[in-house]
């Protein structure tokens, strides 16, 4: 990881070296039992202070992003892994189901998934959810948007603070990839799905979990409209 170019003067701002760490974590960029270079190192090659760094890791820490501890150092944990999230994910069978089915299911859990974000979720975890709608809206190609796409949704399921329901939809997102391929990600599409990805950050910015799933149902209803629609 080349730590030195995330070097920006928002940097100086420790809960904004929280929200790009967290990213970081949250793309797989920098993956589970990874360890973060030691904090005097790790703070000059990010150009801010020991104290700005200790404080952002502080709270990456109590979220349980990463584990801390002397002799060891700081190592990324996947806050999304627990021995009974794995168990109920390993119950989807990614062989025998089709994509239609998939989307059913992501129609009952996402929903009710993005208002639970939307009553716990922190200042901090909103702000990470609107920069990356802003992120969605700089032209990106199909395959960045796709990624864009993914983090968009692993967040809020982490935003719950339910380490399960994060795994659960991994699992789900394993079957549906399909769905984010170049043929379905036309440029309409990545509209009109920026469009309703705001509409579920707006909700749970203003803390409405009933907005907050209203807006992820309409979601996904667009989504299985537009690929009934390319299927036809």
């Amino acid at each position: 990881m080349d730590w030195g170019s995330l070097r920006t003067t928002a940097l100086n701002r420790p809960d904004s070296l929280a929200l790009t760490l967290e990213r970081l974590i949250l793309s797989g960029e920098v993956g589970g039992g990874s360890k973060f270079p030691p904090e005097r190192e790790l703070a000059a090659e990010l150009g801010v202070s020991r104290t700005s760094l200790r404080d952002a890791l502080r709270a990456l820490e109590l979220k349980n992003f990463i584990v801390r501890s002397p002799g060891t150092g700081t190592v990324v944990v996947d806050p999304r892994q627990s021995p009974q999230a794995n168990v109920i994910a390993s119950g989807l069978d990614v062989e025998s189901a089709s994509l239609a089915q998939v989307m059913d299911v992501r129609a009952c859990i996402e929903p009710p998934v993005a208002a639970r974000a939307a009553a716990n979720a922190t200042r901090l975890e909103v702000i990470q959810l609107q920069r990356l709608v802003e992120e969605m809206h700089l032209n990106q190609t199909p395959k960045q948007f796709a990624e864009l796409d993914r983090v968009f949704h692993r967040a809020i399921a982490l935003y719950t603070h339910n380490p399960l329901l994060p795994r659960l939809l991994d699992r789900i997102t394993e079957i549906i990839e399909v769905s984010r391929s170049d043929g379905y990600l036309t440029p309409a599409r990545q509209r009109s799905s920026i469009a309703e990805h705001a509409a579920i950050v707006d909700a749970i910015a203003a803390k409405d979990p009933v907005r907050a799933h209203e807006a992820a149902e309409r979601h996904i209803e667009s989504i299985q409209k537009r690929i009934g629609a390319l299927d036809d």
